[in-house]
């Protein structure tokens, strides 16, 4: 399997603190293949925030000072076209980076196509190389391996950036392992977080419940402490709920034995793991958790979103999602309504996040993770601008000044106002990060904290993983049997790969 331990500590840790906070409006980011927002029964969207649409107007956000002598960007990058279901420039995680790729330094501008996510954007992408109108640049989202890459879809990297010079060496084993036929499309610029388990710390304190965080502390955070945890707080109400999580994330579950579904190498080797011991002993706890009545059982409809479990979390103790994306809307659903009348500013939320709990019977502790990053489809006509835009990102992520800055920037918020729109004058509503919940979601991506793995069944195309998640569902939420669902599917497993050996 995909596993980074030996990737250097120092390097990484300075590129995973740059990160910057998800977009609190768009769909959860890689929730299924596409970008969908995930649902046990159906692709439905996530609902919009609370924040109000006026929230896009400009302010007075400072363009952040960056180091350039790891990269001389070449001051003329011109307009590249991005083609995403969400607008970078508002995002969270890229809105500083777009300042400084618009200003003098950077000489850049940008023009973002939106569309449908899910197979529309696939077919969108498509469509739009085959007419040679080919977008400049797409995130990490378009990137399916060995799907989207093994159809010819994007440009080759390697003659345009070199990963072993020192801005991108400590990034080389990952950029590595996602090479394809001997050439490298996809350079993450950072490790960020797969999936945790949000919760609320009022609701744990009220119900005298062990804090999470404290658990992990001390290296008692495991499979069993967390059933138990579920246990005792759904036998204190009926209505209580003990975990929601979707097709997409019951696979964490599986990563912490060790082991995923199915392992890519770039070499072409695919492994099928679905009749693993350790994935079966995984799979059987989620039916031990079914029988224990802890699991959702649509008391709040068929998907719920970040904010649907802001205003439900006394009665719903976990929501599987990504922790970075999940803590920004939670909070913002109770913090942020429309308008800015009501805004609360300067006040750490009541949510909180951890890992998913050790597997007792590994022998270190396994976790998914995910990484960030963009490619440049075949036919750009902008790749000067392009490779620009993707240095740009991994000097913003590694440069010192600027991690202390982010930091400080999500803890500590300079307050910023709006100077255009209806709300000009007015102070804009920014998240206030706990210090504990900003350090934990960047030590959930040190690999000295952890052994990360990659889960690849999401690579291949939307139907496969669908079946999948079809098979893996009905046995943690209608009871089915994994040993005879899983035998049914591994010849539709080995066939699929057939299709992508290489």
């Amino acid at each position: 399997m995909k596993s980074y331990k030996k990737l250097l500590a120092c390097g990484l840790t300075l590129a995973m603190m740059a990160g910057m906070t998800a977009c609190v409006d768009e769909v959860e980011p890689n929730s299924t293949p596409g970008g969908t927002a995930p649902s046990t029964t159906s692709g439905t969207t996530a609902p919009a925030s609370s924040a109000d649409p006026n929230d896009n107007a400009a302010t007075d956000e400072k363009v952040k000072d960056i180091d350039t002598s790891t990269y001389t960007p070449s001051g003329n990058a011109g307009t590249i076209k991005f083609l995403s279901f969400y607008s970078i420039e508002s995002d969270q995680k890229g809105k500083g980076q777009c300042l400084i790729f618009k200003s003098d330094l950077y000489g850049g501008d940008i023009a973002t196509e939106t569309c449908a996510s899910g197979d529309a954007y696939f077919d969108k992408l498509g469509s739009l190389i085959a007419s040679d109108a080919s977008p400049d640049i797409v995130t990490k989202d378009a990137f399916m391996f060995p799907g989207t890459v093994s159809r010819g879809m994007f440009t080759p990297l390697d003659e345009y950036i070199d990963y072993t010079t020192p801005l991108w060496a400590d990034m080389a084993d990952i950029i590595e392992s996602y090479g394809y036929q001997g050439k490298h499309y996809y350079y993450p610029h950072r490790i960020t977080t797969s999936y945790a388990l949000n919760y609320s710390k009022k609701t744990i304190e009220e119900n005298n419940l062990p804090d999470p965080y404290e658990l992990y502390k001390n290296g008692e955070w495991t499979w069993d402490a967390w059933r138990n945890m579920m246990l005792q707080f759904c036998d204190r109400d009926e209505n209580n709920i003990g975990l929601y999580t979707t097709d997409t994330t019951l696979t964490p579950l599986v990563a912490t034995t060790g082991t995923v579904l199915i392992d890519v190498q770039a070499d072409g080797t695919i492994t099928n793991n679905i009749a693993d011991p350790n994935v079966t002993r995984a799979m059987g706890f989620y039916e031990t958790l079914n029988r224990d009545g802890v699991m959702y059982a649509k008391q709040l409809g068929d998907w719920v979103s970040p904010q649907t479990f802001a205003t439900n979390c006394d009665r719903l103790l976990f929501l599987a999602m990504e922790p970075e994306w999940s803590y920004i809307a939670e909070t913002e659903q109770l913090q942020n309504p429309t308008g800015v009348e009501s805004d609360i500013h300067d006040t750490v939320s009541e949510f909180a996040f951890v890992p998913w709990p050790r597997d007792p019977e590994a022998d270190q502790y396994y976790q998914a993770y995910d990484t960030y990053g963009f490619l440049i489809p075949k036919g750009a006509k902008n790749i000067a601008g392009a490779v620009d835009f993707i240095n740009l990102f991994r000097v913003y992520d590694t440069d010192p000044a600027v991690i202390d800055q982010v930091r400080n920037d999500h803890i500590a918020p300079e307050p910023i106002t709006y100077t255009e729109g209806k709300y000009a004058g007015e102070r804009r509503w920014q998240i206030t990060w706990g210090e504990q919940e900003y350090d934990l979601w960047r030590e959930m991506c040190d690999p000295e904290k952890f052994v990360f793995v990659t889960e690849d069944a999401f690579g291949f195309n939307s139907t496969f993983w669908t079946q999948y998640a079809e098979i893996m569902t009905a046995v943690v939420y209608d009871g089915e049997s994994w040993t005879q669902k899983s035998s049914e599917f591994s010849p539709i497993i080995d066939s699929t790969i057939e299709e992508y050996r290489f």
